[in-house]
Parts: structure tokens; sequence; C-alpha cells
């Protein structure tokens, strides 16, 4: 996907089963069609998954778990009665998917101006990963984070009304952030000078009882908290510097940094 100025090609390929999806097929012709990853380099690493550019379509992406010993685990919340070692990992590919394959559901097409389409899992040499929509820039370079452009030194009053459009989306329909962070934001540049944000991570309500997903109103106040939280959140963080060379050194992700853009 490169920003914006695709959705309308996007928009009439959405209803097709992408010819990427794997998993479904037989074991002989899975195991000659498994996607080769372990010898790329991820464009982006987070505390859980590794991004890479899909080596057959570089309009999309492929999200895999970590496995290493430096991943951040996070166990699964439900299930507290039982003890912590009974208890399974947390997912992300899992959760997003169907977090993803909802939304398509509820409101179509019209989630390709902020989100990124979900295609389902395929089978790689790093395990099952999970196909999406690579967000990049008119030039076709995959696009930076705001937590990215903070570090560069981003007037952030100038890319202030691309993340009110963004919260406009998902208050008008309704889409559940856990705390929006400046490193699950990639900001496409459009050949015209535009600027869009799209949220790459972190949708979904963490809350055990999910009242805000039943209830719209009480979900539409939700989001414009994570909203009215998180810009103040932006500019001290700008302020502070951005990612300094001590925190990349002292962290086990990339911070929102890009390993390449290609």
């Amino acid at each position: 996907m490169i920003g914006n100025e695709d959705i309308t090609s996007q928009q009439a390929k959405i209803d097709e089963k992408s010819p990427l999806l794997m998993m479904d097929q037989d074991p002989q012709t899975a195991a000659n069609n498994i996607i080769q990853l372990a010898n790329a380099t991820p464009f982006g690493v987070g505390g859980r998954r590794a991004c890479y550019v899909h080596p057959d379509d570089a309009s999309k992406c492929i999200k895999v778990l970590r496995q290493d010993a430096q991943r951040t685990v996070r166990i699964q919340k439900k299930g507290n009665l039982f003890p912590r070692s009974w208890r399974r990992e947390y997912d992300n590919n899992a959760h997003e998917e169907k977090l993803l394959s909802r939304i398509h559901a509820q409101i179509g097409s019209k989630m390709l101006s902020h989100l990124p389409m979900c295609y389902g899992f395929v089978s790689t040499d790093l395990g099952k990963g999970l196909v999406l929509d690579l967000i990049r820039d008119h030039d076709g370079k995959i696009s930076r984070s705001l937590r990215e452009w903070i570090t560069l030194g981003i007037d952030l009053e100038s890319i202030k009304p691309a993340f009110m459009d963004l919260g406009n989306f998902l208050i008008e329909h309704s889409i559940l952030t856990r705390h929006i962070l400046d490193h699950n934001l990639a900001l496409s540049l459009g050949r015209s000078g535009g600027r869009t944000f799209y949220l790459i991570d972190g949708i979904g309500d963490a809350a055990w009882l999910p009242l805000a997903q039943w209830f719209r109103p009480l979900g539409r106040l939700k989001i414009k908290r994570k909203l009215d939280a998180a810009w103040p959140r932006f500019k001290a963080f700008a302020i502070n510097g951005g990612v300094t060379d001590q925190l990349k050194e002292n962290s086990s992700w990339g911070q929102g940094i890009l390993q390449h853009r290609d």
C-alpha cells in the first residue's frame, strides 16, 4: 500500500481472496510455498514482533512473532485464576487479524483511509506470519513512524491536522485503541504534500469488561480520551529529543526507527 493515493486501486481488490494465503494447502504444497524470511532484514522490530517486506509483493508486509530471548513476553490476562505458567503467551498476530477482519466487516473499504487491510496468515521459515498492507510514501519508500519523525525534529504542529483526521475517523467508526503510541502511527507522505496517519498497531480495547465495545457512545468517549492524552505525550517526547542513542542501546526493540525503507 502506498499511502492514500492508492486507495482506489486497493478497494477493487478488497473482496478478493489473496493468493498469498497458504495455510490451508496440503502439506506438500505448503512445504514448497514456505516464504523465506530468515535471511532478510526486517524493516521494523517491535517488542513482540518483527516486520518484513513480503518478498513476493512489496505493497504488503509480514509480521511474525519474535522467538528470541530478548522479546517482550506478555501473558494473556484471561484465566487469571490459573497459575501464570499455565496461561498462553499473548499472540499479537491472532488478535490483530481478528480485530482488523471485524473492522472490515463493519465498514468495508473505508478502513483503508487510516488502517491497513489484513490478508490472513502465511507460512514462513520464521513461523506463521500475518500479511498486511505496507504503508509507503508517494515515492515508494516505507513510511516512517511518528516516533521516528519526532526524533528527526518534525514540527508537530505541521502534522496536527493529519492527527485530527485520524482521530475523527476513529471516533466516527468507534474504532477502539489501546494507548495511542507514536511508534504505532505511520505517517504517509503524499505526492501533493498531503500527510496521512495510519494506525499500524495498538487497535482494540484492553478492558476486561468491554463496555466501550458494547455501547458506542461510551466507546467514542473512551477514544476521545485516548486522543486527548496522546498529543501532549508526543509533545513531551519531542521536547526531550525523541529517541536518544542511549535509549536505542538499552532497548530490546527498534524504538520505532526503521531499519530500512525499501
